[in-house]
C-alpha cells in the first residue's frame, strides 16, 4: 500500500466562508502548523502511518500522535483522536489513501476527555485492546467491555502481523499499554513518552512521578533497540527518547523536593 499524505482542517467562526486543505510537512515543529481540528497522516513504513490529530486552542494548535498499522485483518489504531469527528475523518482518510478500516483499537491510557472516541469505536464493532486496569475502569464505570485485556508482556499475531503489547504500569496515569512492531522497530506508548522538544511532561491527578521514572526505565530495558519511538506529541526519535522522558520526570521530582524543603 502506498500512503499519501492527507491533512484536513476546518476553522469554524460565526460566519464560515471557507474551507482550507493543507498539505503539512511534519519535519517542521508541529506547534507552528496551522491545522484547525484536523487530521494528518504520514507513512513511517509502507503499511504503518503516523497519525497526528490537532486540537485548536486560542494560543496554539495542540497535536496528539497515534499510529495506524495495516494488517490483512484490517487496521490497528494505537491511541485516540481528540474527538469523534476526528475519528470519523481519520477513517475516511485511511480508506481514501488505500488503507483498510480500523478493526482494532489499542487504548494506551484512559483519557476521560476522549471517552466518547472509545465509545464510538466500541459501538462500531472495533475490537478494544487495553491493560487490565483500564479495562476494569471501562467496564465498571462506562459499560465498555474490552475484547482483550493485557496483564503481562504479550506477543500477538493480528492479520499475520506480529505485534508486542507491553503493560506500562503507573506513571502518566494509573496504567497504560505500549505497542511494539518487531519488524520495523516502532514503539508507541501514548502520553507515557514525551517529545524531544518538551520542557515539562503533561501530568494530572492520577500521575505518579516516581513510578513513572521506574517504569520508563523498564520500558527502555525491554525495547532498547527501538528505532522509531513515537511520543505523545512531536517527532519520532530513537530509544533515547525514553531516557529523555525519564530525565524530564526526574526534573519535576527534584523541583518538587526543592519547593517542599524551601
Amino acid at each position: 500500500m502506498n500512503w499519501l499524505w492527507f491533512t484536513a482542517g476546518y476553522r469554524h467562526a460565526a460566519v464560515t466562508f471557507c474551507k482550507f486543505l493543507f498539505i503539512i510537512s511534519l519535519s517542521k515543529a508541529q506547534i507552528s502548523e496551522r491545522v484547525k481540528n484536523g487530521v494528518a497522516l504520514k507513512n513511517l513504513t509502507p503499511d504503518v502511518a503516523l497519525v497526528t490529530c490537532f486540537k485548536w486552542l486560542p494560543v496554539a494548535d495542540v497535536p496528539a500522535n497515534q499510529v495506524y498499522i495495516q494488517t490483512q485483518d484490517g487496521g490497528i489504531l494505537s491511541g485516540l483522536p481528540w474527538d469523534v469527528r476526528q475519528a470519523k475523518l481519520l477513517q475516511k482518510r485511511i480508506v481514501k489513501a488505500g488503507g483498510k478500516p480500523i478493526k482494532h483499537l489499542i487504548i494506551n491510557e484512559l483519557n476521560i476527555d476522549r471517552l466518547a472516541v472509545i465509545e464510538y469505536f466500541y459501538h462500531k464493532g472495533v475490537r478494544c485492546i487495553t491493560d487490565t486496569t483500564t479495562a476494569g475502569k471501562l467496564a465498571q464505570k462506562y459499560q465498555i467491555q474490552a475484547d482483550l485485556m493485557i496483564h503481562s508482556d504479550t506477543s500477538l499475531i493480528i492479520g499475520k502481523r506480529h505485534i508486542i503489547l507491553f503493560p506500562l504500569g503507573k506513571g502518566f496515569s494509573d496504567n497504560g499499554l505500549a505497542i511494539f512492531l518487531p519488524d520495523s522497530k516502532i514503539l508507541h506508548a501514548g502520553y507515557f513518552i514525551t517529545s524531544a522538544t518538551t520542557r515539562y511532561p503533561v501530568i494530572h491527578s492520577e500521575t505518579s512521578l516516581s513510578e513513572w521514572v521506574t517504569n520508563l526505565e523498564k520500558l527502555y530495558f525491554r525495547f532498547p533497540d527501538a528505532r522509531k519511538v513515537i511520543p505523545s506529541q512531536g517527532q519520532p526519535n530513537d530509544a533515547n527518547l525514553i531516557k529523555y522522558s525519564a530525565f524530564l520526570v526526574n526534573k519535576i521530582i527534584k523541583k518538587s523536593m526543592n519547593i517542599a524543603n524551601f
